[in-house]
């Protein structure tokens, strides 16, 4: 009997593998092949349009409102400049003016990022920004613990903020079962004594493989969440569906349980 040969998908290349030839192949497993949208920026007005659990992102600010927003890093694949300038347009409806904005990567104890990276990722010039820095206590403040005893250090800026428009995507995740929602502020923008104790509460056999997992069984998701809560605050999530393609198939707006658990539906659904 011949070795038998698989192709596993390794980034934008594919790796072969040879198994044992006593072994047999009962199947190959593949997400769902639900295609990407047409047309993104007619579905991101679609979803600013339709929020879910929440008012629409114009009602939802005023003109003198301090607006942080909240976008993921180069560590992730949302196509952030794409979905940015329908987001501004929707907040310049509501009064807000580009100097009310800061934009924030959601770092977490990633690199910072360099101007021209953050203008890359934005897909546009002149907006304010800055980098968090999680492990200076001068750009953080301290919001208290959470029930898991999880202390809630996150970025000065984004606390102080009047509405925190956060823009990210959907996907299966390693601990969190899915990325997107109230993650892009825990860990994007906490301290590191946050961010360290809130993953250790997966460390463990039985929770640390939660990928795609229920999140109401995912103590480290609910944590986050809790931590996203004590903000007080408006928290208006814009988060990409992405398929395995890293075409985006659906996108979500409003509050940022609400709205993100609709779009863990249909992640789940491709997954």
């Amino acid at each position: 009997m011949s070795a038998q040969t698989i192709e596993l998908p390794w980034g934008k290349q594919t790796l072969s593998l040879d198994l044992p030839q006593d072994w047999t192949v009962r199947g190959i497993l593949k997400p769902s092949n639900l295609a990407g949208v047409p047309n993104l920026d007619q579905e991101v007005k679609r979803s600013l349009g339709e929020p879910i659990g929440s008012q629409k992102l114009a009602e939802l600010v005023k003109p003198a409102y301090k607006i942080a927003l909240v976008i993921d890093d180069l560590s992730r694949p949302t196509p952030v400049a794409k979905l940015l300038p329908t987001v501004l347009e929707e907040l310049k409806r509501g009064g807000v003016t580009g100097n009310q904005i800061t934009l924030i990567p959601a770092l977490g104890v990633h690199r910072a990022m360099q101007a021209k990276e953050i203008e890359q990722r934005a897909g546009q010039s002149g907006l304010k920004w800055e980098n968090p820095d999680c492990d200076s206590a001068d750009h953080l403040v301290f919001l208290g613990k959470t029930s898991r005893g999880v202390p809630v250090y996150v970025n000065k800026t984004v606390a102080a903020a009047d509405v925190i428009v956060s823009i990210g995507c959907i996907e299966p995740h390693i601990i969190a079962s899915f990325g997107g929602g109230f993650k892009n502020l825990f860990p994007g923008v906490a301290g590191r004594e946050s961010i360290a104790l809130n993953h250790s509460l997966n460390a463990h056999p039985d929770t640390f493989n939660m990928v795609g997992q229920p999140i109401d069984h995912n103590p480290m998701r609910l944590d986050l969440e809790e931590a996203g809560h004590m903000l007080a605050k408006p928290v208006f999530i814009i988060n990409a569906v992405l398929n395995s393609q890293l075409e985006v198939v659906k996108v979500v707006c409003g509050d940022a349980l609400a709205a993100h658990r609709e779009g863990v539906k249909t992640s789940a659904r491709i997954y």
